[in-house]
Parts: structure tokens; sequence; C-alpha cells
């Protein structure tokens, strides 16, 4: 049985490892400073309180922050009537080009089917590094390769992407 002092231990640590992170990631999808920490402070404790519960196993603390942290945003966004983003286009279009809702909803349905052309590890950096956000150590770890090859992966993975959907014309006008 885990004390309650080393669950304040794992708390204070993993807020301070993880707080800037959560935060970013929040704030990348939400585009509000007050609502990105408020989001960012419920997530940490609603989480904690199933640590303590036993219901989250310390090692899958990160992982269980980051689902519970998009889940959270999507609800936010349904809420709200907004639609997630489930992939953000910037990557491979031109920036602040004005777009429809329903042209970006075409838009992440090619990108997805894109996606899917692309080997495997690709698409798991790419998915994991772009679309979730994870910082490239933990990506390199999951993997198991070193932090460069990862960076090279991505690299690799969205010029890949890119010329897969400027073979599909998506360029083109």
């Amino acid at each position: 049985m885990t004390s309650v002092s080393s669950y304040n231990k794992l708390f204070q640590e993993t807020y301070e490892n993880l707080w800037p992170q959560v935060y970013q990631f929040a704030y990348y999808r939400l585009q509000n400073k007050e609502e990105a920490e408020e989001l960012t402070q419920e997530v940490f404790k609603k989480v904690f309180q199933q640590v303590k519960k036993g219901n989250v196993e310390e090692e899958k603390i990160r992982a269980y922050i980051f689902a519970a942290v998009r889940n959270t945003i999507y609800d936010t966004w349904r809420q709200k009537g907004r639609n997630p983003k489930v992939v953000e286009l910037n990557q491979v279009t031109e920036k602040n080009s004005p777009v429809s809702e329903n042209h970006m909803i075409e838009e992440n349905m090619v990108l997805r089917e894109a996606l899917k052309k692309l080997p495997d590890i690709y698409q798991k950096v790419l998915i994991w590094r772009i679309v979730e956000g994870y910082p490239l150590n933990e990506v390199a770890e999951r993997l198991d390769k070193p932090v460069g090859t990862i960076k090279s992966l991505q690299y690799r993975g969205v010029r890949k992407l890119k010329e897969i959907l400027e073979e599909g014309g998506y360029f083109n006008g």
C-alpha cells in the first residue's frame, strides 16, 4: 500500500515534470490561456484522485494524463459545439489560409487517408509527435530508438506525407 506522503511526492514530481507539456498541449488546441490553465489543473486533480483510488498504475500516469487532457478538450469542444481537429493541417498546408469548416473536415479526411499510406513507423512517429504532442525522448523510448532517429523519421515522414498529398492533387487547387 502506498502512503499519503509517497502519493504527494509522486504528484509533486509528475506535476512539475509534466505541467508545461500538458499546458502547452491544451493551449495549442484551445488557443485560450485561461481555459488551458484551468483544464490542465482539472486534469491533474482528476488523475491523481484516480491514482489514490488505485485505478491508475504509477508507470502509466503520463499516458493517462495526456489521454485525460485530450478527452477533456474534446468534451469541452462538444459542450461548446466546436469540432475537434484530429490532425493539425498547418504541418503540411499554408498557414493563415481561410477555409470553411466543411473544407477543414474534408482536408482532415484527406490527411487521415494519406497518413494510412505511410509506412507504420512514420505513422506512429507523426501521430505521437504532431497529433498527440509527445516529446522526442518519449517517442524514442516507446520505439526503442535514439532521439536522432526519431527526428529523422519525423522529417522523412512529413516529407513523404507531403509527397503523397501532392501525388493525390491536394496542393493543386
